[in-house]
């Protein structure tokens, strides 16, 4: 920052006592790009080095409110809006936005809730880094080759495992025909049948989860997918007594997504909430429609028309009476192959936050050790009228 800008950007930081020249040169000397919002939403402050990461040139963005401030990402800016009523607010995650010229730039960014002194919640706070620029970017390309390397063959060993599974489950259905008098048997070959479809069905997870997210979007209802993907996840009770409760809403209109990767991303969270519960207990999936404060855009636009705003979220909640989630290990809950659970795959949760990340949606999740969890999914309401509805990118999950 030059000398001549210092005393402009003093009252940015609307969270600094006045006067208090130490922390005011800790913001604006911070290694990492730095900018905080109020209550309402509105940029308080912002660092240079953001500024420079985010090519944000217009010199007086204080008091604008986020959306518009950060119109070039309105992703990020959708994020940072609904940090507020996130449980669990970003850490370590990353992002791929996109600057004027079409240059993609890959962020490292975290996110934090900012209380003043009687603990109340008074603003937010992002930081982020260009994970682009790296200081040796030859070691991270060869890095970068080296687990592309892996990728391709992991995903041929995946192939060639699921091959002689589906000749295993072929054989022991045989076989259990054959011995249908005998119980104790059958049961044992029961067994194996079920152990065999989860160990394909962890497989062909992986495979998706390493393939790019390619959507097919077109107006579809959530009622059927959510109804559909309780069905698909019926199969992980497996003799528990669990109590299914299904509220939707009826009047929730047709959403702009891919109605196959969202039914499956839901299954994911309906199974991983049955495997959640030991023996007996209760799954409750739920739809409604939220409010947004300020209207958001979506993060890509058409050559002929700009991005389409939306000002609502179809949200679906699934919330079940399981062990919950420890505190130490919320961190790494949607990193591939991590679980809490005996039976769990590990992917089902890494794939679904990939899905739903490919739809411009939220994952956040609130759990409490020993009462339960539950998961959340906000999926952009677009008005179906609008004749700005982008065609459905390739995207990738940016948050890992």
């Amino acid at each position: 920052m030059s000398p001549a800008a210092a005393p402009q950007e003093a009252p940015a930081a609307g969270f600094m006592a006045p006067g208090d020249q130490f922390y005011r040169h800790l913001f604006l000397s911070l290694r990492c790009g730095t900018i905080t919002i109020d209550r309402e939403g509105r940029i308080t402050s912002i660092n240079d080095l953001a500024r420079k990461i985010l090519e944000v040139r217009d010199p007086d963005l204080v008091g604008l409110p986020c959306p518009e401030a950060l119109k070039d990402h309105p992703k990020l800016a959708g994020i940072f809006i609904e940090s507020f009523r996130m449980k669990n607010q970003p850490n370590r995650a990353e992002m791929e936005i996109r600057l004027k010229d079409e240059r993609k730039r890959t962020i490292g960014f975290s996110m934090s809730l900012i209380r003043d002194d009687r603990a109340e919640v008074c603003g937010a706070a992002l930081l982020f880094r260009d994970l682009t620029q790296i200081e040796h970017h030859e070691e991270q390309e060869q890095l970068k080759e080296r687990l592309a390397v892996l990728g391709q063959m992991a995903a041929g060993m995946a192939h060639e495992i699921r091959n002689p599974l589906g000749g295993i489950e072929v054989t022991t259905s045989l076989l259990r025909r054959r011995l249908a008098s005998r119980t104790e048997d059958v049961a044992l070959l029961d067994k194996i049948i079920s152990e065999v479809k989860r160990l394909n069905r962890t497989v062909s997870e992986s495979l998706e989860y390493v393939r790019p997210l390619h959507l097919e979007c077109r107006w579809a209802s959530l009622e059927g997918i959510i109804q559909e993907a309780v069905r698909r996840a019926s199969g992980a009770l497996e003799g528990k007594t669990i109590e299914v409760g299904v509220r939707l809403d009826r009047e929730m209109p047709p959403l702009w997504m891919d109605p196959d990767q969202v039914r499956d991303a839901v299954t994911n969270l309906i199974r991983n909430a049955f495997e959640a519960i030991p023996r007996s207990g209760s799954v409750r999936v739920e739809t409604r429609r939220e409010h947004l404060p300020t209207p958001l855009r979506f993060g890509w636009d058409r050559e002929d028309s700009p991005a389409p705003s939306f000002g609502s979220y179809a949200v679906i909640q699934i919330s079940d009476t399981g062990k919950g989630i420890p505190e130490e290990m919320r961190d790494r809950l949607f990193y591939p192959f991590f679980t809490t659970k005996q039976t769990g795959s590990g992917v089902g949760l890494p794939l679904a936050r990939k899905i739903v990340e490919g739809h411009q949606g939220i994952i956040d999740f609130e759990s409490e050790v020993g009462r339960g969890s539950t998961f959340l999914v906000k999926l952009p309401m677009v008005d179906r009228h609008d004749a700005a509805v982008p065609a459905a990118p390739d995207s990738e999950s940016q948050a890992r």
